[in-house]
């Protein structure tokens, strides 16, 4: 999976099996499809007058096309500037947050959240999920005080990389349980924060973090207090905190651990290839780079700097 800001849109890149919610979020009417593309987009920031479903259609086709994408997509009009978005991520889950606090002493604006799991789960799974999903929307407004809000009115999108039937099936649809749940009820108040500040011109992005205790740790380049991570790394980049090619299942640069549910997790704890300079900004403009691609241009910028 891959996800990049390009042309005021955000694009997520995969081979996804998606679930569509159905009328009024009603799992039943939800259909299962395969996606290659997610794109979101605010269309006020082009157009300030009530748009049609043609009008709305015919902008999303335009912005495919300019970006050579086919029209497998799933196209969301969302209702606040891109770069306030925020981005959370918990292991093998991503979850991208559209959410405005809306005016005072009102009920926040409906939220837009996009999950997606790198993790394979069958079809039925991922519906579960989003029930799951919409459990903890609803769970996330209780807890602020808005008790009242009513289900059906926020959209929720669950999306997989891979459909698996495994003998860990249980464990992983309980792990993803947790995880999504825990993410959602955390990062939707993180949102409506975030976004009552001037925003940063740039999507917020906050990462699960066990090291010291678990713990949610938003990214700031600025004092980071784990720079530098990678100390081997001369001149380390930043721009890809966390990795967009995780897992690359790569040995020659990093390495799967075994879990004590005897799950396993991959390990990239020594690898700096995301934080070289040359590499940083070709991914910067090739988000869909292949991993042979970056590792050619670290090869290259080594060479460079031995002459």
């Amino acid at each position: 999976m891959r996800y990049f800001l390009r042309g005021g849109a955000l694009f997520i890149r995969g081979a996804f099996t998606m679930l569509r919610p159905g009328v009024q979020g009603l799992i039943e009417d939800g259909t299962i499809t395969d996606i290659s593309t997610i794109v979101a987009f605010n269309l006020l920031q082009i157009n300030t007058k009530e748009n049609t479903d043609e009008d709305n259609d015919s902008i999303f086709e335009t912005i495919l096309r300019k970006n050579g994408y086919n029209n497998d997509a799933l196209c969301l009009p969302v209702t606040i500037p891109i770069d306030r978005l925020c981005v959370f991520a918990y292991d093998g889950i991503m979850v991208f947050i559209f959410a405005d606090p809306g005016m005072a002493e009102e009920p926040p604006e409906p939220v837009t959240i996009i999950v997606c799991s790198r993790d394979p789960l069958p079809a039925a799974d991922i519906r579960t999920l989003q029930v799951t999903a919409e459990e903890a929307v609803r769970s996330a407004f209780t807890r602020a005080g808005y008790p009242d809000v009513p289900p059906g009115r926020d959209a929720v999108y669950i999306c997989c990389e891979n459909t698996d039937e495994s003998p860990n099936l249980r464990a992983r649809l309980t792990r993803a349980q947790a995880l999504v749940s825990e993410t959602i009820v955390y990062g939707i108040p993180e949102a409506w924060t975030a976004n009552e500040t001037t925003p940063e011109r740039r999507p917020a992005f906050s990462i699960h973090c066990s090291i010291g205790g678990d713990r949610w740790s938003r990214w700031d380049p600025d004092g980071c207090p784990y720079y530098p991570c990678h100390p081997s790394c001369q001149d380390q980049r930043c721009d890809f905190c966390y990795c967009p090619l995780y897992p690359c299942g790569d040995e020659s640069l990093g390495k799967w651990l075994e879990r004590e549910n005897r799950g396993r997790i991959w390990s990239c704890e020594g690898c700096t290839l995301v934080h070289a300079p040359a590499v940083a900004d070709y991914l910067t403009a090739h988000p869909e780079a292949s991993l042979e691609e970056l590792k050619m241009i670290r090869k290259k910028e080594r060479i460079a700097n031995s002459d």
